[in-house]
C-alpha cells in the first residue's frame, strides 16, 4: 500500500490558484443538508470509461462541501459515476491523495464495496518548482496554473491500479488494474478546460446479490459514498523537517501559506495542520430501461 507523507508540499501554489480557476455558485451557510438523493438516467450505449466525458451529459449535482460535481447513470447491468472538479485545490487533494467510493445497495452510505482510486502517491519524485532568489518576483498566476496542471497530467500518467475494498468478503484491498477483468473500470484525465473528470462503472452483480430487474420497474437505489485519504501528518519539530520549508517562502518560490484555509500556522517550532479529506454523501435510484 503506497501512502503519501509529502503531499503537503504542492498545496501552497495550488491555494493561490482559486482566483484563476472557476468554482459553481452555490449556497453558504444555513443548517447543515443531508446526504442529497438523485435520480440516475438510464443509457442505451455504455460510456467509455476513459476520463474524457464526451458521451456525458452536463446535467451534473453540485455538493458544495467537496466541490464536486457528479452524475450517475446507468444500463440493466452496469452503473456508471461521473465526478468533475475544477478547483485546483480539490483536484490536487483527489489525485495525490487518493479517493475510496463507496457503493452500497440499502442507499445509506454503508460499506459494502469500496474502489480506491487514484492510490495515494508519494510526491518525493515529483520536482519541486523552480528556487527563485530572495526577492524575486513570483511566478504569474498563468505559471501557476501550468505547473499544477503539469503535475496532475505526470501523476495521471502512472494511475493505472486500483484497490477493490470487501471485494467478495476479503478483509485485504484486492489490487487490480484500473481496467479490470472483473469489470469494474476507473479512469482520470483533465480536459482541454482543465478540468478533472473522474469516470467509473461498476457491475451491478457486484453490488446486489441479485441483480434487480430494471427493466420491468423493479425498484433500486445505490448508495454513493467519496471519501478522501487522510494523510499522515508530519509530528518532526527539527529544523531539518521538509515542511518547514513552507514557513518563509521555501517552496519553490511559492512565498508562505497563501492563505490556505486547510493550514494553520506553526506553533511551538514545528508545522501545526488542520486537515479535512473530500467527502461526499448521496444515493442513486437506478432507472428502468
Amino acid at each position: 500500500m503506497r501512502f503519501l507523507f509529502s503531499w503537503l508540499a504542492l498545496l501552497p501554489a495550488v491555494a493561490l490558484l482559486g482566483m484563476a480557476t472557476h468554482q459553481p455558485a452555490a449556497h453558504l451557510g444555513g443548517p447543515k443538508l443531508p446526504p442529497a438523493k438523485i435520480k440516475s438516467v438510464f443509457v442505451a450505449t455504455p460510456p467509455t470509461i476513459d476520463g474524457k466525458a464526451t458521451e456525458w451529459t452536463d446535467s451534473l449535482q453540485y455538493d458544495n462541501n467537496s466541490k464536486l460535481q457528479y452524475q450517475v447513470l446507468n444500463d440493466t447491468r452496469t452503473m456508471y459515476l461521473r465526478l468533475k472538479a475544477n478547483d485546483a485545490s480539490t483536484q490536487a487533494r483527489f489525485v495525490y491523495i487518493g479517493m475510496v467510493v463507496w457503493l452500497d445497495t440499502t442507499g445509506r452510505n454503508q460499506q459494502q464495496l469500496g474502489i480506491r482510486f487514484p492510490l495515494p502517491i508519494d510526491l518525493e519524485s515529483l520536482p519541486r518548482g523552480e528556487q527563485r532568489p530572495a526577492g524575486a518576483m513570483g511566478p504569474s498566476a498563468a505559471e501557476r496554473l501550468a505547473e499544477h496542471q503539469a503535475r496532475l497530467r505526470q501523476v495521471l500518467l502512472g494511475a493505472k491500479e486500483m484497490e477493490l475494498l470487501n471485494f467478495r468478503g476479503s478483509k485485504e484491498p484486492v489490487l487490480t488494474d484500473a481496467q479490470s477483468q472483473l469489470g469494474i473500470k476507473a479512469a482520470l484525465d483533465l480536459d482541454a478546460q482543465g478540468n478533472l473528470i473522474y469516470e467509473l462503472a461498476v457491475p451491478l452483480r457486484l453490488i446486489y446479490r441479485r441483480v434487480p430487474t430494471l427493466a420491468t420497474g423493479q425498484a433500486a437505489t445505490v448508495g454513493v459514498t467519496l471519501a478522501g485519504m487522510k494523510p499522515k501528518m508530519p509530528k518532526s519539530d527539527s529544523s531539518n523537517d521538509p515542511y518547514s520549508a513552507m514557513n518563509g517562502g521555501g517552496m519553490g518560490g511559492y512565498g508562505g501559506m497563501g492563505g490556505m484555509g486547510g493550514m494553520r500556522g506553526m506553533r511551538g517550532g514545528g508545522p501545526q495542520y488542520s486537515y479535512s479529506p473530500l467527502s461526499l454523501r448521496t444515493s442513486a435510484q437506478l432507472a428502468g430501461q
